[in-house]
């Protein structure tokens, strides 16, 4: 009786913690516009990590894939998120990807694979839905794929500053 007890405690202390992110997958698959938070949510949740949203984002800003000029509120779009995916999990490709790394042409080796849809501009804003299965089917097909280590090293004070000038950012 006693294991029974304190098993359902356990159950009861961990239901928070699952629900919560949950629920934040929830809230990316309802939006119609997916942000840079919202993929470096999903990139963090990959990886393993418990984390904010925010906190997702300064995680994957360390990486510096993305312009720090660049609000992490910004609809995402689908070749910055083939830039990130493509430069930081060290994806082969072809010879302009391998000769130039820019953000054109991971996003053409990406719809090349399958990840896009035909119809896809590569400006375009992403759902949230969209966001989710481009990331399953990433890993899904490429599960080998390991998240490259950020550079070390003490962020610039224009990263940092663009950092701390987000609503969410606690100071």
């Amino acid at each position: 009786m006693k294991k029974i007890i304190l098993t359902c405690v356990i159950l009861l202390m961990l239901l928070p913690a699952f629900s919560q992110d949950a629920g934040e997958v929830s809230r990316i698959l309802e939006k119609n516009t997916a942000t840079y938070i919202d993929f470096a949510y999903l990139v963090a949740s990959q990886t393993g990590m418990e984390c904010s949203p925010f906190e997702a984002w300064t995680f994957c800003d360390r990486f510096g894939t993305f312009d720090f000029d660049t609000p992490g509120n910004r609809p995402a779009s689908a070749k910055s998120i083939s830039y990130f995916l493509m430069l930081n999990y060290g994806q082969e490709g072809g010879i302009l990807w391998t000769t130039f790394r820019n953000s054109r042409y991971a996003w053409k080796e990406l719809k090349a694979a399958g990840f896009w849809d035909a119809g896809t501009d590569p400006d375009s804003h992403i759902s949230g839905r969209e966001l989710v299965q481009t990331m399953n089917r990433f890993f899904s097909l490429r599960p080998e794929a390991q998240l490259r280590n950020p550079p070390p090293g003490e962020v610039d004070a224009g990263r940092k500053n663009a950092l701390l000038a987000h609503p969410g950012a606690s100071k």
